[in-house]
């Protein structure tokens, strides 16, 4: 199974002394964290030994997050450094649901009658229960 990464970066200064902090990510783990770019910087923190209650940490926090190195269902969503967190959410979603529904389409509807729009039907239906959880 392909990773779906994507590298964050920062430059700062602080104390000075120039920082250029940068982590790769799997965004698996923190797509559907209710403040995702929050998650991104306490990463990219971790990363890099910055202590989590730290001046440095807010000085890092207010500098904008450069994203770069797209893999996966990331690719398409960074434009000029910057990432369309909507659309990776949308895409992630379809991506992780359509194993799912080919099983289904490929056990309940004959080869003969699958269609594209069988499968965006069945791609909405899956996102609109997951959503209703």
């Amino acid at each position: 199974m392909f990773k779906n990464t994507l590298t964050a970066a920062i430059d700062f200064d602080y104390q000075g002394q120039h920082y250029a902090l940068k982590n790769t990510f799997d965004v698996e783990h923190i797509i559907y964290h209710d403040d995702f770019y929050q998650s991104v910087y306490i990463s990219i923190a971790k990363a890099n030994d910055i202590d989590l209650y730290s001046y440095q940490l807010e000085i890092m926090m207010d500098q904008d997050i450069i994203f770069s190195n797209e893999k996966g269902c990331v690719v398409g969503c960074v434009n000029n450094g910057v990432l369309d967190l909507e659309k990776l959410k949308a895409v992630h979603q379809k991506i992780e649901c359509l194993p799912k529904i080919e099983r289904i389409i490929q056990q309940y509807i004959p080869k003969s009658e699958h269609s594209e729009n069988i499968t965006q039907a069945m791609i909405g239906a899956y996102l609109l229960g997951k959503n209703q959880k």
